[in-house]
This record gives structure tokens, sequence and C-alpha cells, in this order.
């Protein structure tokens, strides 16, 4: 089959097509009704134990190989560069091939760890046709974890259809060790350290109203996700100078936390109606099912599928930047507006009087987001949330708006392939209102529907970025500790020093299995957690 061009063409007029690659169009200000109430983007978290696998989409996808060889160069470590890693992430993984028309290459996959991986049943005849679409504009149906570009259901960390989040994945099987001990409810408030040995010497935090202090015997690990790891470690002291001083924080080490957040810019505005209507069945039976491993209710906001493209920077490279998530018939709905904070107009200009079991939605992900966000203090008041500026489509070179733009063009040309086309697909919903100054579906009108709709994918990394040198911004080595400090690592996605064509649940997973390695080569000794109080 012919290698996939953006720039052919199914019936689409080739000039509104092909990307603006220098500059996105010069937007009327009277223009820029924005779509989100207050102009703001949510970014809910996960609470519990097993963090915010509590609440993501479940898609297992690593990223790219090229993405881990640029990490371990940029960190100047091999440890974290693709064939080590690779057996990182198989180590800690249990595929389930479940679905045996879905790709599945094993030499990439693991068996017998702890993290289980499957595919969704049954599949959505919407699901198949998306796949269908991709044959024929040249792609293939892959295993994209097996550094591939195409499309494919979705892998999920699921079992048997029920969310396999990582508590327990992972803390399950372990609770009862006596080294171990979990204490829910608890809120860490600082980390305190002495700054005469500057060494992380214990952990203040709360738990049914009291304050408590733990002392540390070896060493502190730091693992409360992009935000909650930079709020901690400033309010201990650990961040921009500046910044901490102006708060009145006393200043243990100058180091840029929080400043350097990364996030896959996404757009959520494209709805497709069709002529296939997905039955809807009484509660009993999707409950039934459920308890079966299968149907709607085993696959979170119905994310069935996935797909991963070259965008025009990367093009010939084999490295996707454009990812696809399909959503099919039946998974719209007023929540929707709550869970992405839409003004009352922009919901209903786009989602308010869809035909909800026949419309299926595309998001389109911006892989390599060049935009660089921040997370700051409120205040030194530890139970105030952080301030979290995305700052989206706000790179200079104006490259994420541009990978955008290419991906919506990428779903409308799919939608006009045979296999959509005898469904009857139609893009559904629109034009937005914020954007009625320009011609509906022209590159004008797209790029300011993309000023109102990129919003974040939950996918938050970066803000206490691994790197060699904290003159440049790093915030911890490649063996994730914190510069200047002793006995204190930090171990989530905060420490990933690059963005991944991939979501980051599985990369996240893997920095914790490298962690444990390097514990166990450093301490070799158990200790009483409890006798340290």
């Amino acid at each position: 089959r012919p290698r996939f061009s953006p720039f052919s063409s199914y019936e689409i007029d080739e000039t509104s097509y092909v990307p603006q690659l220098i500059s996105y169009p010069n937007l009327r200000k009277s223009s820029l009704q924005h779509g989100l109430v207050n102009r703001v983007c949510l970014y809910p978290r996960g609470k519990g134990v097993g963090g915010s696998t509590l609440i993501n989409g479940l898609v297992y996808a690593r990223g790219h190989k090229s993405d881990f060889e640029e990490w371990a160069r940029l960190v100047g470590d091999k440890r974290w560069a693709y064939d080590s890693v690779l057996n990182y992430f198989k180590k800690s993984e249990n595929f389930v091939h479940r679905d045996p028309r879905a790709p599945y290459e094993p030499r990439y996959h693991g068996e017998g760890g702890f993290l289980r991986v499957e595919y969704h049943l049954p599949r959505s005849p919407q699901l198949n046709a998306f796949l269908e679409a991709h044959k024929e504009i040249g792609l293939d149906v892959v295993d994209y974890n097996a550094n591939k570009l195409g499309a494919s259901p979705a892998q999920l960390n699921t079992i048997n259809g029920k969310r396999f989040d990582n508590g327990k994945a992972f803390l399950d099987s372990v609770r009862y060790r006596s080294n171990l001990e979990v204490l829910t409810g608890s809120y860490v408030t600082k980390i305190r350290i002495n700054k005469d040995t500057r060494s992380a010497v214990g952990v203040e935090f709360s738990l049914n109203g009291k304050n408590y202090f733990v002392k540390v015997v070896k060493e502190v690990i730091l693992s409360a996700g992009a935000f909650g790891s930079p709020q901690i470690l400033m309010l201990s002291g650990i961040g921009p100078k500046k910044h901490l001083e102006q708060l009145g924080i006393q200043i243990i080490t100058d180091l840029e936390v929080g400043s350097t957040l990364l996030d896959n810019s996404a757009f959520y505005g494209l709805n497709f109606d069709t002529n296939y209507t997905e039955p809807i069945k009484p509660l009993r039976n999707y409950i039934n099912e459920y308890l079966s491993g299968v149907g709607p209710l085993t696959v979170p906001g119905s994310n069935q599928g996935v797909g991963f493209y070259e965008s025009y920077y990367t093009r010939g490279s084999g490295i996707p930047d454009i990812e696809l998530m399909m959503i099919p018939a039946n998974a719209t709905s007023q929540f929707s507006q709550k869970s992405f904070g839409l003004t009352d107009q922009t919901y209903e200009d786009l989602w308010k009087f869809i035909n909800v079991p026949q419309t299926f939605i595309l998001y389109v992900v911006n892989l390599h987001a060049k935009s660089v966000g921040t997370v700051r203090l409120k205040s030194k008041n530890p139970y105030d949330y952080p301030l979290i500026n995305s700052n989206f489509l706000s790179d200079p070179e104006n490259r994420d708006i541009n990978v955008l733009y290419e991906g919506i063009q990428l779903a409308l040309q799919l939608v006009q392939t045979k296999a959509f086309k005898a469904m009857n697909t139609r893009l559904q919903g629109g034009p937005l209102r914020a954007c009625s100054l320009y011609q509906y579906l022209s590159k004008e009108y797209w790029y300011c529907a993309l000023r109102q709709l990129t919003v974040d994918l939950y996918h938050p990394l970066g803000s206490c970025p691994m790197g060699t040198d904290p003159k440049k911004g790093a915030v911890v080595n490649s063996k994730l500790k914190v510069f200047g400090i002793n006995n204190l690592r930090v171990a989530d996605a905060s420490v990933f020093p690059v963005v991944l064509a991939g979501h980051p649940n599985a990369p996240t997973v893997m920095v914790g299995e490298q962690l444990a390695d390097l514990i166990k080569y450093e301490h070799n000794t158990e200790f009483n957690f409890w006798s340290y109080f």
C-alpha cells in the first residue's frame, strides 16, 4: 500500500487541507470568547491508593523508542535508553491477548507481571470502521507498543474488563508485608531537611486532624505526581529562589522546581454522526455484561481505539507526532460539559443537540507538545491548591497548534473513506459561535476553534525534570536524586525530561521499577517503619 501522506485527499479541498506550517492565521480579538468556563482547564487528580490511575483512561501506550533514546541522551545515562526501559516495561506487564483479531507482537510484551494489559470486548462497529479506514489510506492496524505507526483497538489496564489501577496491581498482593505501612487519609505537608548536612531527615504529615513527623533512616521517596511533588518540594524550601522568597519560605536549595510543566495538549471538538445506532440496553444488562468482563462499562469513557501518525515535523522518520483517540457512540452526555469545563454556549454548539447513540468522537492529541507551563504555590499554606498554568499553544514557533490542525485534517480525511461512508458519516456539531467571524471549516475557523477547545489530556509531567545540570533546569539526576539534597528522590511523572508519544501511566510504572532496582542495589537491609515515629 502507498505510504500515507496527509496531503492526499478524499474529496476534501486540497487548499483547505494543507496545514499552516509557519504561523497560525491572526485571529481577531473579538472572536476569542473562550470555550472554557473562566478560561480554566480542569486538572483532576486521584487521591487514593493507586493515585490518578483511579480516574485515568487506562490506555496502555508507552511512547516511541525514539523518546527514550532522547531521554537517555539528555540525562547522560543508558539506563533510560529504549533497550533498558523495554526490559522494565516487560517486567511489570501481564499482557493477556483476549481479542485474537487485535494486533499483538509478543517480543514487545511481558507476561506474568503485576500490571494487566488487555483489549476491550466486544468491538463497536464504529471502531471496526475506524480500523478499516486506515487500511484505505495506506496505514496498517498495528501493535502500537511495537513502535509502529497506525491504528489499533486500545490496549487497556483492565482485568477482565474491570479497572486495574496501580494500587490493585502493585500493593494488594503485598499489603500484609511487615515492612509496609500505607497511611490512607494522610496528607504530606513538608519534607524536613537538615540545613547543615543538606539531608532529608523526615516527613511531616497530618492524619485525622493531628500532625505527625516520621524520621527517615535511609531516604525519602517522593511520588506525589506532577503537581504534588513540586508543591511538596517548594513547601520544603526546594524550588525557585525568587518565588519562594516572595511567599516567605526559607530557601534550602534553588532549583527550577515546577518551571517546566509539560502535557499532551488535545482538541475535543470533533463529533461525527452515523446511520449506525448503538443499542441502548437496560442497566441490568450492562451490569451483567460488566460482571462477565465485556460491554460498555468495562472501558472508561468508551475509549476503544487509538491511532499514531507522523506530522509534517516528523515526516519520514517513523516517529509519531499525532494521536487520534476513537470514542464510539453512547459516550457523550452532559458529563462532557462538566469534565471539560465547557461554557454553556460551547456545549450547545458542539454536544447538546447531537444524537448520542449514533455519534462517535475523535480526540486529536499533540504527542510532542513544545509549550511549557508552570506549577507554583498559591501560598505557604500546604492545604492551598497549587497554581497550575498549562500554557497550551504558547510555543513561539506555533508547532503545537500546527500539529493539532494537521490532526483535525487527518480525522476529516479518515471519515471520507469508504469504511465510514458506508455509515453515512458526517461531521456533527458546530459551528462554534465564538468563531463565527470565520467561514465554517476554513483554516481560519479551525485555528480559532483550537484556541477555544484545546485542553489537557490529563497527562501532566516534567515539573521536576531529570537532567545533568541544575543550572539548566534539572531537578533530579539519572538516579532520581534531588540535586543538592541528600537522602531525597522523586519518582513519578514529574521527572520525565521529555513529552512521550504515548500515555504516561506505563512509563511512570517503568520509573518505579527502575527506582526499585536502584534502592535494592544501594540498600539491602530492612527496618521497622513504625519504630521511627
